[in-house]
């Protein structure tokens, strides 16, 4: 059986990518089986809700030589920290590379400027993607709303866009007022501690030997945020003492 996963901070496009590379793979008589590497963010969780999934399991570690896919991320600092022992047998991403992970043997790699890995998997699927389910194509759409803002990202290509208006038009689905939804979603912050909103959407780097931490925050309310603007400026302190 191969897992298939994204990084650590599970969103949308992480989480439901991992569901639909391990149905696609199924559909091919490949067992495969969707996991996280943690919590989804409070958007993430919308989506699979509305498309009738639950939550793949949280996978704590690999075990050795097990086989695994890794989707909507190539960087070893968001994925298990033993994770070179498995057996990583594919990589599909659309990030830039990072280093530092190492394969058993020659392995399948696609990684495209496309604006969500949902968006390279449509791609890769070619004709069948016709006959996916409807929950599946709502997947791919809500990636790609996710990580193009609604197409106001920079990162956003004439691919994405084209997918995204022909999936709603096949879904029957009002692309903007879905997208009102998920953002709405995301903006639901009240759950979550200030270490937890720091940790949400979050990437390590290393540039000159000197360790330091993006986080992102996406919200339609940014005042919700800004109210506690002291109070997550305190926590990254304590945040960053476990990154020496």
């Amino acid at each position: 059986m191969i897992k298939v996963f994204g990084h650590k901070a599970p969103d949308t496009d992480a989480t439901a990518s991992a569901i639909i590379w391990a149905w696609y793979l199924e559909q091919k008589g490949i067992d495969a089986t969707p996991y996280v590497l943690g919590d989804l963010n409070t958007e993430a969780a919308y989506v699979i809700k509305y498309w009738d999934y639950v939550s793949p399991e949280v996978l704590k570690s690999v075990e050795r030589d097990e086989d695994v896919i890794i989707v909507d991320t190539n960087n070893p600092s968001e994925l298990p920290d033993n994770i070179n022992d498995a057996n990583i047998i594919e990589i599909i991403d659309h990030h830039l590379m990072t280093g530092g992970l190492k394969t058993k043997e020659p392995i399948k790699i696609t990684i495209k400027p496309l604006a969500s890995t949902a968006t390279i998997m449509a791609e890769m699927m070619g004709d069948d993607l016709a006959n996916a389910p409807r929950e599946i194509k709502g997947l791919i759409l809500s990636c790609i709303i996710s990580d193009t803002l609604e197409f106001r990202s920079p990162t956003t290509t004439s691919t994405d866009i084209e997918l995204a208006k022909n999936l709603s038009k096949d879904l029957e689905l009002s692309l903007s007022e879905y997208a009102q939804k998920m953002f709405e979603a995301k903006s639901n912050i009240s759950k979550f501690s200030d270490k937890e909103l720091l940790r949400m959407d979050s990437k390590e780097y290393e540039v000159n030997n000197v360790k330091m931490r993006i986080s992102v925050l996406e919200t339609t309310s940014p005042d919700i945020v800004l109210a506690r603007k002291d109070s997550l400026i305190a926590e990254m302190k304590n945040v960053e003492k476990k990154m020496v």
